[in-house]
């Protein structure tokens, strides 16, 4: 029922024909197809019901199969805002207030605060070891497509990456990076905080007059394993530059306190002096600010857009609707344009609360969507939102006798008033005691997946009297992140049925090596489970992908391994991990070979170590190494002639000759050994 799309869509006489056409593959006896034999009336009623129960399934209304989807721990995707880290011009630029627009293409991106360009950027980048500085200055060039080690391929303890500014930070205010990681595709996704295994710690810092400072770092890179940004605070001092590397400035550090890296991380580009913007467009804004003579506003729509303003006369009391007016008693303000948006001077003051004053914002173009119209005595009344809305950024106000309350999505009223947002509308569960009146005080719309930008995209800051001159432009170096569109039933459908394809559980040994594949934050590069029905025991033999020539199981690995592994064992089965075991194999053949010896030595050579190569090579754990097939492939060769003689044998006691071929183990890996080969003309 929910992972069918459509049942019904034959007629009875298609399944008629499909039943038929499948009794002879039941019974060899059933010879008589005529409409007069029994048998053939029976599945005619069964085809009939067949039919009358398929489209009782697909008449099962939506909300029904929302229900039971959620039942089973699938709830519909509400719309999401894509997140996008952009560059400031090394030059500087203008100040963007809060809730400022950036274009790309139609799809527009707004300011989460007001962002100051100061005109800097970077300057180069260091990898720095017992103070000896390695110049990686190439990641600055995003479209080089170097690969760089900001540790070196053996990294330790002590190791760091400096970045030298071009210019001084904003000390107090968030400053963002972003890495580029490289060979990301070779290791399983990480998981939440805890499944991320620890290959090492790392410590930012920045320089100060005092020497290095640390700074306060919120880092999704897990020492640049992966793609992340790096959000950093400088709270303990002024930064002072730096001097003591080949170009001198304002430095930042990432230093490595412990290093136990599987694979040495490898950086592609990075990117300094970063601002965030979320991928929606706010049409009504609701400010907050301290009540008392003067308010100020701070964002696009304070300064460009209309205004309604409501003030307390009591901290804990409603709030009354002020009227823009000149020095009149009574409730009346004043608005002043600013640099940051608007300031309201009051001739009767709000509570000097710190909620003292709302103020709706809304652009021109909103205006006439504002007023929501009145709440009925009913249950269930719905009121369309725009399309795409985000649920999280509404907000009603609610009048009552001339009096006003701010209610989120399921925070109740003093009067019982309860509404919620669902599926693009206001659902009023509970109206209260009925006749109040609505105004959307909050509200954006978002675009959802279409704000997952491509690394390097860029937007663009318009204006001119149409809205349409690109007056400057900015790039990403980071790609649109979080962007969720809302997710139809269908769709829904489609995840619920990809869920119960998913490993979730060790049955079978197909089991325990998917869940080995993807455990998070891993190079795992092979896996072999074997059963041991007598002991009930299953053991797993894994290959690490790492840099070493003959890789072994580390025991971070061993530990990430078993803690992912235990919760989804059946509650009577036990597992074991082993280290992968490498079994040389030496060959001894003679061709012949037409013409070219040499090079087809060279070549021979070559196939034979990448037939026996299971360490990077296409052969997995265990099996057999067969005389004849290797000895078929040697003579299949185009440059062969004849094979005049082969022979191979394991070099280890980790593997056994059986007659003329080699037995692996379960839990073994082959590679080339000892390969001896002897290469006659064919002519001679």
């Amino acid at each position: 029922m929910l992972n069918r799309v459509i049942l019904s869509d034959k007629t009875y006489e298609d399944l008629m024909l499909e039943a038929i056409a499948q009794i002879p593959l039941y019974s060899s006896e059933w010879t008589n197809f005529n409409l007069s034999d029994p048998g053939i009336t029976l599945l005619q009623n069964l085809t009939a019901f067949q039919l009358l129960q398929q489209e009782s399934i697909d008449s099962v209304p939506e909300p029904v199969q929302r229900k039971l989807l959620k039942l089973a721990g699938y709830t519909p995707r509400e719309n999401r805002a894509a997140a996008v880290l952009v560059q400031v011009p090394a030059r500087g630029g203008p100040i963007l207030p809060e809730g400022w627009r950036l274009w790309s293409g139609n799809t527009s991106f707004e300011t989460v605060s007001t962002v100051e360009m100061q005109p800097w950027g970077l300057a180069a980048v260091y990898g720095e070891r017992n103070g000896v500085c390695r110049d990686l200055t190439q990641l600055l060039d995003s479209k080089a497509e170097a690969i760089a080690y900001p540790f070196t391929r053996e990294p330790a303890e002590g190791d760091a990456l400096v970045c030298v500014l071009s210019g001084v930070p904003e000390v107090g205010e968030p400053l963002y990076l972003w890495f580029q990681a490289a060979e990301e595709d070779l290791r399983t996704p990480f998981g939440d905080g805890r499944e991320i295994p620890v290959f090492s710690r790392v410590r930012w810092q920045y320089y100060t007059a005092s020497g290095w400072q640390d700074a306060r770092a919120e880092d999704e890179t897990i020492g640049f394993l992966r793609s992340g940004a790096v959000c950093l605070y400088l709270e303990n001092g002024l930064p002072e530059p730096l001097t003591d590397t080949p170009v001198s400035g304002c430095a930042l550090r990432c230093m490595l306190e412990t290093a136990e890296y599987d694979r040495a991380p490898r950086l592609r580009s990075l990117a300094v002096h970063l601002f965030p913007m979320e991928q929606r467009q706010t049409s009504f804004q609701c400010l907050t600010v301290p009540g008392g003579e003067t308010a100020e506003l701070r964002g696009r729509l304070s300064r460009q857009g209309e205004l309604l303003v409501f003030g307390r006369e009591t901290a804990e009391g409603p709030y009354y609707p002020y009227r823009e007016g000149g020095n009149q008693q009574g409730r009346f303000y004043q608005r002043t344009e600013t640099l940051w948006g608007a300031e309201l001077t009051f001739t009767s003051p709000p509570c000097a609360c710190p909620d003292g004053v709302r103020v709706i914002c809304c652009d021109s173009e909103s205006l006439y969507q504002r007023d929501l119209g009145p709440v009925y005595s009913y249950d269930g009344q719905t009121i369309p939102l725009p399309e795409g809305v985000l649920a999280e950024s509404v907000l009603l106000a609610v009048e009552s006798e001339g009096a006003y309350s701010f209610l989120a999505p399921e925070e109740r009223g003093t009067d019982g008033f309860f509404y919620q947002v669902w599926d693009g509308q206001i659902i009023i569960t509970d109206p209260g005691r009925g006749g109040q009146r609505l105004l959307l005080a909050s509200c954006a719309v978002t675009q959802g997946e279409r704000g997952n930008l491509r690394p390097r995209s860029v937007l663009e800051q318009r204006g001119g009297y149409d809205g349409t001159e690109v007056e400057a432009v900015y790039s990403c170096p980071a790609p649109g992140r979080g962007g969720i569109s809302k997710e139809t039933m269908e769709a829904l459908r489609r995840r619920f049925s990809a869920g119960l394809r998913q490993v979730s559980a060790a049955v079978r040994v197909e089991d325990w090596e998917a869940l080995v594949r993807q455990t998070p934050g891993l190079c795992i590069h092979k896996v072999k489970a074997a059963a041991d029905s007598q002991n009930n025991l299953v053991r797993i033999a894994v290959k690490p992908y790492t840099e070493e020539k003959f890789p072994r199981l580390s025991e971070a690995y061993l530990s990430q391994l078993r803690a992912y592994l235990e919760p989804r064992r059946l509650l009577t089965v036990r597992f074991e991990i082993c280290q992968p075991r490498y079994v040389p194999v030496a060959v001894s053949a003679v061709l012949t070979v037409r013409g070219l010896r040499d090079r087809a030595r060279e070549e021979a050579e070559r196939f034979l170590r990448m037939t026996l190569d299971g360490i990077d090579g296409l052969r997995d754990f265990g099996g057999w190494i067969r005389f004849n097939e290797l000895y078929q492939s040697l003579a299949n060769l185009p440059f062969v002639e004849a094979v005049d003689a082969l022979s191979l044998f394991p070099e280890s006691r980790d593997a056994v000759l059986l007659g003329s071929d080699v037995r692996l183990d379960d839990d073994s890996l082959c590679y080339p050994g000892t390969i001896q080969l002897t290469v006659r003309e064919q002519w001679r």
